[in-house]
């Protein structure tokens, strides 16, 4: 195997100053440098738990890119979609910013971009991951790892109990105790969904098919039983319909169309 590129490595190190960073947010005491997840800055126990699992994660990522490893190249797909996703929604949720931190902004999402993404684009250059027959994979290990953030983003829902962040189940934003049960379970069956997905599990594909009904049958019962004052830019409900749906039946059929090759523990890209 050739010697990875220099560049990919530079990317390596660039993670591994990040994962850094977020596994010392929780030692901040300031909510002002919570870390930042789906466009919302966490804080206490939300931030405690989502800064070291995604600084894990960047961790691993930056292993995998140093040593050009194949799966290297889904983590980079789905953390170029989040850092995408989370630059968008943030910029949603934020008030008016003043002249200075209106001139940082863009300085920091092209920053932000192009390191996500340029490290993907250094992988297909140099082939890492790429090779012919695993792009399906490569594809639902990507959506794996989408999943897994969501199922993060579903677990710390109880921490952020209020009537516009509880978990939607069919239609109806719960809050209380049903939200504190109810969230933590849909994390854990996420949680299922995405590593069966990365171990190519078979029971990967009817958990893809519930999952790919569920998100539909959540979408149009939220249209039909919305409360009052839930509203949403339509652009932003445009987007998100397509990523919701996209995401999980993207995965679904994607699985259906490697159901053959679905056998307990194999992982051609490992």
């Amino acid at each position: 195997m050739e010697r990875p590129a220099k560049l990919l490595r530079a990317f390596a190190v660039l993670f591994g100053v990040l994962a850094i960073m977020n596994l010392s947010k929780p030692l901040e005491l300031s909510p002002d440098h919570g870390f930042v997840l789906l466009g919302r800055r966490l804080h206490g126990t939300s931030n405690l738990i989502a800064a070291p699992v995604f600084g894990v994660f960047q961790l691993c990522y930056a292993i995998a890119l140093w040593r050009a490893r194949p799966y290297a190249l889904p983590m980079g797909l789905a953390y170029g979609g989040y850092v995408a996703a989370n630059l968008f929604l943030f910029n949603l949720h934020i008030p008016e910013l003043t002249t200075p931190v209106r001139l940082y902004g863009p300085l920091y999402i092209a920053l932000a971009i192009g390191v996500s993404w340029g490290s993907v684009a250094v992988m297909f250059r140099e082939r890492v991951g790429v090779e012919s027959g695993v792009a399906t994979m490569v594809m639902l290990r990507m959506f794996a790892l989408l999943f897994s953030l969501m199922a993060l983003s579903d677990l710390l829902t109880p921490f952020a109990d209020t009537m516009r962040t509880g978990f939607v189940l069919f239609g109806q934003r719960l809050t209380g105790t049903a939200n504190a049960v109810v969230a933590p379970l849909f994390a854990l069956f996420l949680a299922g969904y995405a590593y069966s997905i990365w171990t190519e599990r078979r029971v990967a594909l009817p958990l893809g098919v519930a999952y790919a009904v569920y998100v539909v049958a959540n979408l149009v019962s939220w249209s039909l039983r919305k409360p009052a004052g839930e509203t949403l830019d339509p652009v932003f409900a445009v987007l998100y319909l397509i990523v919701a749906v996209g995401v999980s039946s993207g995965a679904a059929v994607l699985l259906y169309r490697r159901r053959r090759q679905l056998e307990d523990g194999k992982a051609p890209l490992s």
